[in-house]
């Protein structure tokens, strides 16, 4: 089973190892298995000073026609379910609003209606309405989560189950999980920020690992680093470094760490955090002037060797495995910032 935790700790749930995240709109957030399909899963989350927020808005759900109130786990949600057909194929939406306090979560899961794995097959949609799970714990088998008798819908309503929803004042602690799409693109952008760089300076573009390693040195030592990027410039070259490894690294792989307002990718060796690569070069970048690549190298690699403390503590002054800061915003990138970073 995988983790999902939502950018600033609103909510989390557990979904099935072969689904990832992929990109969707603003603030929503979309799960499927990309290898077999077996339907498209929706999660988004709104919040309000009142803590009444939550009742009021499955109050107004439920005058929506077509809903009716349907407990899911732990939760007491209004639910509703809509067919639409696209290039020949009948499928249906189902949605569920969940209020808890000063947030509001509302989920949706399309699926082939009838599904194909299911009893299902045959039936009719109002059937279905009037067979959603009042205990889809049920659906849990020895903590995975299971198709169980009723198709993909099965499925959505255990995720659901192992939904978590925190109020403002709440928050995450140590927590690993697989990285988020809002890391990954961040990732990506400081990735063709550094690489721009590179062609302004010097004419270069990344190419084998050795070749980029030392083209990331010499950018270390420019100043138009910098004066272009501020003190994102570590963060950002950090990030930079980490996925070169990446690629040339069987093993290594990025997962997001969150704990409290700290939420930032990490490079995972396994169950091991090697490297946090948002302090490889500093808090604030100062140790660009006078880094060794090499050197920053040789310790990831010492741990990746070591492995004998998973998930250390985010404690001391180790660059490698020191807290990570708090991401810079990718609209940032690319130009000159006097801000702080914070950690």
């Amino acid at each position: 089973m995988k983790k999902f935790i939502s950018p600033g700790s609103w909510f989390a749930f557990d979904y099935p190892e072969e689904w990832f995240e992929f990109s969707e709109e603003p603030d929503c957030f979309l799960f499927y298995n990309p290898e077999k399909w077996d339907g498209n899963f929706r999660i988004s989350a709104y919040r309000d000073a009142s803590s009444a927020f939550g009742d009021s808005m499955m109050r107004q759900a439920l005058k929506m026609p077509g809903t009716k109130p349907a407990k899911v786990g732990r939760w007491e949600t209004v639910y509703s379910a809509e067919p639409f057909t696209e290039q020949l194929v009948e499928y249906v939406t189902h949605r569920w609003t969940i209020g808890c306090g000063q947030t509001c979560v509302e989920c949706s899961f399309t699926e082939e209606w009838p599904p194909s794995n299911s009893p299902s097959k045959g039936r009719t949609l109002a059937s279905l309405q009037d067979e959603v799970p009042d205990n889809p714990e049920a659906l849990l088998i020895e903590g995975e989560l299971s198709v169980g008798l009723r198709g993909s819908i099965g499925l959505a309503n255990a995720i659901i189950a192992s939904l978590e929803i925190l109020q403002p004042r709440d928050s995450f602690r140590n927590q690993y999980i697989p990285v988020r799409v809002s890391e990954v693109e961040l990732i990506e952008s400081c990735y063709a920020t550094v690489e721009e760089l590179g062609m302004k300076l010097f004419k270069e573009r990344f190419r084998d690992f050795d070749y980029n390693v030392r083209l990331l040195q010499k950018i270390a030592l420019r100043p138009e680093l910098t004066k272009q990027l501020g003190t994102d410039a570590g963060a950002v070259m950090g990030m930079v470094l980490c996925t070169l490894l990446t690629e040339s690294i069987e093993g290594l792989e990025w997962n997001t760490f969150v704990n409290g307002k700290v939420e930032a990718p990490v490079l995972m060796y396994g169950d091991t955090c090697v490297a946090r690569p948002m302090l490889l070069f500093g808090k604030h970048g100062e140790l660009l002037a006078e880094a060794e690549i090499t050197d920053i190298i040789e310790e990831i690699h010492e741990r990746m060797e070591g492995g004998t403390h998973p998930n250390p503590p985010c404690e001391g002054g180790d660059a490698v495995i020191a807290e990570p800061q708090v991401l810079p915003h990718r609209e940032d990138l690319g130009r000159s910032s006097d801000k702080e970073a914070a950690c």
